[in-house]
């Protein structure tokens, strides 16, 4: 035996309303009244009285359309290589010589005779 399942309307959506009284108020419905109480073409005491519900509830509304947009996005993973050049320039001394390592966002510059297993390290930190 299935449980009975009504629904309304409100603002051209449909909500279930299942046999316990929970409506189910869809991710769609949420993002439609977050964008229209941005634009101020509703307000909370509006949204309130018109689905009878609790300004927390709208809050939380709110709180889950912003937070579905973050934790929803699939994280594009940029792969990043790194091109060591080692170049012998004899009018250098190697007391001068230095190890620069750039990002987008970032310059390290190490001396010459930083060790290369400690160098792999840090390129790996940094990618």
């Amino acid at each position: 035996m299935a449980l009975e399942t009504r629904s309304f309307e409100v603002y051209g959506f449909t909500i279930e309303v299942h046999a316990g009284g929970r409506r189910v108020w869809p991710p769609s419905f949420k993002r439609f009244i977050n964008d229209k109480m941005d634009r101020g073409e509703l307000s909370v005491g509006e949204v309130m009285k018109t689905c009878n519900v609790s300004q927390s509830l709208v809050y939380k509304w709110r709180g889950d359309v912003r937070r579905g947009g973050r934790v929803k996005a699939k994280i594009k993973e940029e792969r990043m290589f790194s091109e060591v050049i080692v170049q012998e320039d004899p009018s250098v001394p190697d007391s001068l010589s230095e190890i620069v390592l750039r990002g987008k966002q970032l310059e390290i510059t190490l001396p010459a005779s930083y060790p290369l297993s400690d160098l792999v390290s840090v390129i790996h930190a940094l990618s």
